[in-house]
């Protein structure tokens, strides 16, 4: 019970990474649909989707997991590993993509569910 603003806040931060991978996904397909035909490398679409993919997986789980944190305890694990994954996702994206502005949501946003997921476990 003495999380209960850091899951409220999670649970925030968590639907924004699922809105960030929707996001993702939108924008990959919207060159495809706008011109037609694709001019992106298929491999380059695929990885595009299956980032968008993972982040909407990611808040989907920690999202689910957060509701009932204080009844299973040991899902702080699995939080704890997610929140490692969208941590290195969001500062991989600023290393490779510095200019995206994208990227530094993406890097806010993730870090900030590592820290939720952090202060949960500990």
């Amino acid at each position: 019970m003495k999380n209960r603003k850091v899951v409220g806040v999670g649970k925030i931060i968590a639907i924004l990474v699922l809105s960030l991978g929707v996001v993702h996904d939108i924008a990959t397909f919207t060159p495809l649909i706008k011109n037609g035909k694709s001019t992106i490398s298929p491999v380059i679409i695929y990885f595009s989707l299956m980032c968008g993919t993972s982040l909407i997986l990611s808040g989907l789980l920690q999202f689910v997991m957060l509701r009932k944190i204080d009844q299973i305890s040991f899902l702080r694990v699995p939080m704890l590993i997610i929140g490692i994954f969208l941590a290195l996702s969001g500062i991989l994206s600023v290393i490779y993509m510095p200019e995206n502005p994208f990227a530094w949501a993406a890097l806010l946003i993730n870090l900030s569910m590592f820290a939720v997921a952090l202060k949960i476990s500990l």
